[in-house]
């Protein structure tokens, strides 16, 4: 019988939760102290720091490589897309044709890998492509590769990046000369 009381119990304690719910969704919405207006947003932003949305640029370059993990020697390509946008979105973008690119290689990495800066144009399909073959004596460590782009006298980059034998646990680049190590001693 007690068994029965507390079910019962439970069921008339879940219809009032429910019950409560029910008319908390059906009371209207009243206006909150903190608004100003006719608006019901309480977090208003002060018309001295509000700005509109900035637009979109009229000019984008991307760039990617052909292989984001080559092994330490091989030959890769990168490329390069230039684009012509319509900073209101309301046309799709265009190829830019014949846009100068410049890529360069970073950190001191490309340096062990000898790749030198490189230059092409972009077609009439806006891209660029850049192969090189390479080989890297420095498993593992990142080469970042800056392309830049110059359209109506301003300079736009793009940033990418390949890892030749990413696996490979990073090579140092200076060698350590090998010393003596203090080892542990027992104490009587």
């Amino acid at each position: 019988m007690r068994l029965n009381t507390q079910r019962l119990g439970l069921l008339l304690v879940s219809f009032l939760l429910i019950g409560i719910a029910v008319a908390a969704c059906a009371t209207p919405q009243g206006s909150t102290p903190y608004s100003s207006g006719s608006s019901g947003n309480v977090f208003q932003t002060p018309a001295a720091l509000s700005s509109p949305t900035p637009a979109f640029p009229g000019f984008t370059v991307g760039a990617w490589p052909s292989n984001y993990s080559p092994g330490n020697s091989g030959t890769i390509t990168i490329y390069v897309i230039c684009r012509i946008q319509d900073p209101s979105m309301q046309t799709p973008p265009k190829a830019a044709g014949n846009i100068s690119v410049v890529l360069n290689f970073q950190p001191a990495a490309a340096a062990a890998v000898n790749i030198p800066p490189m230059s092409g144009q972009t077609g009439t399909d806006g891209i660029a492509a850049f192969t090189f073959s390479f080989t890297d004596p420095t498993s593992g460590v990142p080469i970042i590769v800056q392309a830049s782009a110059t359209y109506n006298g301003f300079s736009y980059t793009a940033q990418t990046f390949f890892t030749p034998n990413p696996e490979a646990k990073p090579t140092p680049s200076v060698t350590a000369s090998p010393s003596a190590s203090a080892s542990p001693s027992a104490t009587p």
